[in-house]
């Protein structure tokens, strides 16, 4: 299986959830200040400048960042070209993520 076609661990959900939810109702200007200062975190993170006493210093707390960066300059591209705020329930990736999800559940029903 390539790096692109494997399955997203069960994190990477929990960061895309939060970040998503965060983000309902924000139009782009919005949406785009917190890329910005997700970014920033993401900068810190991999560079090693953990805050005192948060999560392990495994390279978690760098991922997850990174993660949720990546995630909120989807949602802000996703943004630029619509005069609305973001919604994950029209928004065509997270639903194809979710009746992906469901076929998996369908399939692996089926197969046990």
């Amino acid at each position: 299986m390539s790096p692109e076609e494997r399955e997203p661990t069960e994190r990477e959900h929990a960061v895309w959830d939060r970040v998503r939810r965060a983000a309902t109702g924000m139009n782009h200007h919005r949406a785009k200040a917190a890329l910005g200062e997700a970014r920033k975190a993401a900068e810190r993170e991999a560079e090693g400048e953990e805050a005192v006493g948060e999560g392990p210093a495994d390279g978690t707390k760098a991922r997850d960042a990174r993660t949720e960066a990546d995630e909120w300059e989807r949602i802000t591209d996703a943004l630029a070209d619509h005069a609305g705020s973001y919604d994950p329930g029209t928004d065509p990736f997270v639903q194809g993520q979710l009746a992906a999800r469901s076929h998996r559940v369908r399939t692996s029903v089926r197969h046990d």
